[in-house]
């Protein structure tokens, strides 16, 4: 998950070796529903799922958070459970905007922090901005945004646009499984999408996109 252009679709192309969709990179989303890809690696099968970017410009927010939610809410009723939640953030926008914050806050809310630590913060395009003043943003980061977040048991990693870089990344998070708090919110206490607590802070958030 991520604000579009945050090279979501662009990590996963180099985990399944798949060329890049069109527009990827780009700051417009070419990924407009939830995708699932299959790929296997060491004996080992691994499914990569693809979301629609926040700031999506032509999905809302709310459009957007309605699709993951969705999807998460119809693995958990098959019993299928995430081995990890990858956030990735571009280092070439700069500081963080409304969207970033917004779409960080939405993902703290999705995994609670039960869930914490099935989440990796990525960084991205390492190979697109000075090094030092890429340095510099995320110790940012991570000393005012993500500082709650990694306390409670999410990593920071990097990923540099290769492939063993974005392995590095995934099997850092094992093999071990969650449920997401927002899964938990809408199969086992069956609330509505509105009524979670990203839901919740979603609509206490200034509208930063058209509904």
């Amino acid at each position: 998950m991520g604000k579009t252009g945050s090279g979501m679709s662009n990590l996963i192309n180099k985990l399944t070796g798949m060329q890049p969709e069109d527009g990827a990179g780009q700051l417009f989303s070419c990924t407009k529903t939830v995708c699932a890809y299959k790929c296997n690696r060491n004996g080992q099968r691994f499914i990569f799922v693809d979301t629609p970017g926040f700031d999506n410009g032509e999905l809302s927010q709310c459009a957007v958070l309605t699709a993951i939610a969705t999807w998460l809410k119809e693995m958990y009723r098959k019993s299928i459970e995430l081995t990890g939640v990858i956030y990735t953030h571009n280092l070439g926008g700069g500081s963080m905007g409304a969207v970033d914050e917004q779409s960080f806050q939405l993902l703290c809310r999705m995994c609670g922090n039960e869930a914490a630590d099935r989440v990796r913060l990525v960084t991205t395009m390492w190979d697109e901005v000075d090094e030092s003043e890429a340095v510099e943003m995320e110790e940012t980061l991570k000393g005012t945004q993500w500082q709650s977040f990694i306390q409670a048991g999410a990593q920071p990693r990097r990923f540099v646009n290769t492939p063993k870089s974005a392995w590095d990344i995934v099997e850092s998070l094992g093999t071990t499984t969650k449920t997401l708090l927002l899964q938990k919110e809408m199969v086992d206490m069956g609330k509505a999408l509105e009524g979670t607590t990203a839901g919740r802070r979603l609509r206490q958030d200034k509208p930063v996109t058209l509904w």
